[in-house]
């Protein structure tokens, strides 16, 4: 299990260092305008059959191949989201992205419609025994994969069944916006276990209240109280 963790470390090490070598990295194709989906396309079946949500962080691209990860950073504001490719697009030439309203609205993009990004494919992390053993085991972790505890008041920002996905985004709020800790909470079990993004220890509903109006406007379309 320590070798899972360090992984992880390692794999937060690598965020940082991403934010300044990404434009090193960029290659043709990995650079260019991103666009979003109209509110018109919730529910409708993407090209891998998903059916689209909004409030997902999911997008369409061109050629990458269904369930790959891709690192999203506004060129403006280095503001940067990690997405799942779902569906096959953008049918305009000049853009390389489409991105879900919640994708956007976290990158600064959903007010101006367009924004100048740079891609990267995010493969470090892979289902493995330990992975799914650690969270299906543990209802508590931290982001980090240590076993925790949840305190007073708590506030599920994102829930999906997508556990890496979670986990990368999981790791880049602990990293980039100001929260001490980050948890990951799972419910369920087998096919229906459901891992959620999670921050604890509000005092009270007031103060949950005010982090979910912080938290919406940051771009978690979905924020609520953890049951």
């Amino acid at each position: 299990m320590k070798s899972f963790l360090f992984h992880i470390i390692q794999v937060l090490f690598v965020f940082v260092l991403l934010g300044n070598t990404t434009k090193k990295a960029s290659t043709k194709g990995m650079q260019g305008k991103a666009s979003y989906y109209g509110r018109e396309f919730e529910g409708r079946k993407t090209a891998s059959g998903d059916s689209f949500r909004n409030a997902d962080f999911t997008a369409a691209h061109r050629t990458l191949p269904f369930q790959t990860y891709v690192r999203v950073t506004n060129l403006k504001n280095e503001l940067s989201i990690t997405v799942r490719i779902n569906d096959r697009g953008p049918f305009v030439k000049t853009r390389v992205i489409d991105l879900s309203e919640a994708s956007a609205r976290r990158i600064g993009s959903y007010q101006h419609g367009l924004a100048s990004v740079k891609l990267k494919v995010m493969d470090l992390l892979h289902h493995t025994p330990e992975i799914d053993s650690l969270f299906t085991c543990e209802d508590v972790n931290d982001c980090l994969g240590n076993p925790d505890q949840l305190n007073g008041i708590s506030l599920s920002l994102w829930r999906t069944k997508d556990l890496l996905h979670l986990l990368y985004l999981a790791n880049e709020l602990y990293l980039h916006d100001d929260v001490d800790k980050v948890n990951i909470v799972g419910q369920g079990t087998g096919a229906d276990r459901i891992y959620h993004m999670v921050l604890s220890g509000y005092a009270n509903a007031s103060k949950a209240r005010q982090a979910i109006e912080h938290f919406e406007k940051k771009g978690f379309m979905e924020v609520r109280f953890l049951r």
